[in-house]
């Protein structure tokens, strides 16, 4: 028979000591990182905490009367102290004996106790948050938003305690410990750790199950998370390069002749008088008026040369030569977002009544959409002018994350451009626009803005259309450029091929011209933009 040979196993108590001055120095050099992280915490995240109260004052009521805006403050004041802790510990680790042994362990459970507090604090004040249905930077809560919230302030505290048991296990792993002490002796806790690490310890399938149920939970709940909030690609947005300067072209808002008033009269010496009131001041004679206002007459004359810096052949100054203007759409929850991509083609209608308009033939073949979070995708001088917003229904809320995209990229040199397809979107908008601008008010575009005068001249401000939001344009500015123009009429409407009836060719083209007027001011602001960057 062949002979058999037994592989002796070596247990972990029977591994040699070796002391090791270069990892007894590595973990005091740890330790010494923790005050790093410790002083930052101690001084950004109250000014952070500050700020985010002075947004959400339901909030900051909420967190007196539960006391943890105080808890939160000790917190960040304790962090001081083990910053100090941390660093005196880390220095003193140098000198290789057993006092400065016990002195880098204590400031690691300073770590835990620390973490532990306020990832409970933060905890709690969550699910206060959620509890009292409170709006995040003007965004309703659920528990799935609520999770996330919560793990984007929890998640450096985390990662804080798991460097700090790192350092831990190496402590209390022999060769760190004999570097320290000069004392042999058995295998210790850190030694078990590290020996189960990498032999998946004494019973490898529990072990690797435990690996794999680990796993699974941090790919479900935190990294697939993570990468659908990373969105997708974007491609760079150029204007045309050039130099230009457009000529102002009339659009004519015809009005009805008013009619001779008719009137009812009584006998002038009759004992009981009466108030009758004029015919023309009847009801459905005022709607009719108002509908017979919302024509226009076209004049077919050109605008000039679009663009800025003086020039003849047109363009702007930071554009350049191989551009493609395109149209883009913000999607959001609500129905409609896409209306006028369709068959209805109102997208590549405006681009192309755009085209003819100014001279600039590159357009793109058809409308495009994405997302508010891949706004931040854009590079700094390849982000679009305008971006537009419709829809036939409540749109939702938006994230406290996409608000704060969407006011960055509004306030960095974009330009966002909303219009009303229903009185449920304009209800929901006027909410989604103070969300995002909590400090900006919409205000009223007056009728002898620049943005009414060119390259089209519109007299008497936007037309109203359908009214499905008022009469008047409404706008929010910021340093004297208007950053948000919202239309409440469905300009959309007007640049559809088929869907309204009711649109007449004078309506077409004023909506045409207008939307031309909004983008031609949202290329001059990029142009602005792009240049004071460089």
């Amino acid at each position: 028979m062949p002979s058999t040979r037994t592989i002796p196993v070596v247990t972990v108590d029977e591994i040699p000591t070796n002391p090791s001055a270069f990892k007894a120095r590595v973990v005091a050099v740890a330790v010494a990182s923790l005050a790093g992280l410790a002083a930052a915490a101690y001084f950004w995240l109250p000014p952070a905490l500050a700020a985010f109260l002075s947004r959400n004052a339901e909030i900051h009521i909420l967190f007196q009367s539960l006391h943890a805006d105080s808890s939160l403050k000790l917190i960040f004041q304790l962090c001081g102290v083990l910053a100090i802790l941390c660093a005196a510990a880390g220095a003193a680790g140098f000198l290789l004996n057993r006092i400065t042994w016990h002195a880098l362990r204590l400031p690691l459970f300073g770590v835990y106790l620390l973490a532990a507090f306020y990832l409970w604090v933060t905890w709690q004040a969550g699910a206060a948050i959620l509890a009292g249905g409170i709006d995040v930077d003007g965004a309703k809560q659920d528990r799935a938003i609520m999770l996330r919230l919560w793990w984007s302030v929890a998640w450096p505290a985390l990662a804080m305690v798991a460097y700090a048991a790192w350092s831990h296990v190496m402590l209390r792993s022999r060769s760190v410990y004999a570097a320290f002490t000069r004392e042999e002796g058995p295998a210790m806790a850190g030694d078990r750790v590290l020996e189960d690490v990498r032999t998946h310890g004494r019973d490898p399938r529990h072990r690797r199950s435990l690996y794999l149920s680990t796993f699974t939970h941090f790919l479900i709940l935190i990294l697939i998370p993570w990468i659908l909030s990373l969105g997708g690609c974007v491609e760079a947005y150029k204007v045309p390069q050039g130099s230009g300067n457009p000529v102002v072209a009339m659009v004519k808002m015809v009005k009805p002749k008013k009619k001779k008033k008719q009137t009812l009269s009584l006998r002038p010496n009759s004992a009981i008088l009466f108030e009758i009131p004029d015919l023309d001041d009847s009801q459905v004679d005022q709607v009719m008026e108002e509908q017979t206002q919302a024509t226009y007459q076209a004049n077919n004359a050109k605008s000039g040369k679009m663009g800025k810096g003086g020039g003849t052949q047109g363009g702007w100054p930071e554009g350049m030569e191989d551009y493609r203007i395109r149209f883009i759409r913000l999607e959001h929850k609500g129905a409609g977002w896409d209306d006028g991509m369709d068959e209805s083609n109102a997208d590549i209608n405006f681009l192309r009544a755009f085209a003819q308009a100014t001279g600039f033939k590159k357009i793109a073949n058809k409308g495009e959409s994405h997302s508010i979070a891949l706004l931040k995708k854009y590079p700094d001088d390849g982000f679009p002018p305008f971006v537009f917003l419709t829809g036939n229904a409540d749109m939702g809320n938006l994230t406290t994350t996409d608000a704060k995209i969407l006011r960055d990229y509004c306030l960095n040199g974009g330009m966002l451009i909303a219009d009303a397809g229903s009185v449920s979107f304009h209800n929901s908008f006027m909410r989604v626009i103070r969300q995002v601008f909590p400090d900006k008010p919409l205000i009223d575009i007056a009728d002898d803005d620049m943005l009414y005068q060119v390259p089209y001249t519109f007299p008497n401000g936007a037309p109203p259309f359908w009214q499905l939001g008022g009469r008047r344009a409404l706008g929010v500015k910021h340093e004297g450029r208007w950053v948000a123009f919202y239309h409440p009429g469905d300009m959309n409407g007007a640049w559809k091929s088929q869907g309204y009836t009711d649109v007449t060719p004078e309506m077409r083209e004023a909506a045409m011209n207008l939307g031309i007027n909004l983008v031609y001011y949202a290329f001059n602001q990029w142009n602005d933009a792009i240049s004071k960057k460089k």
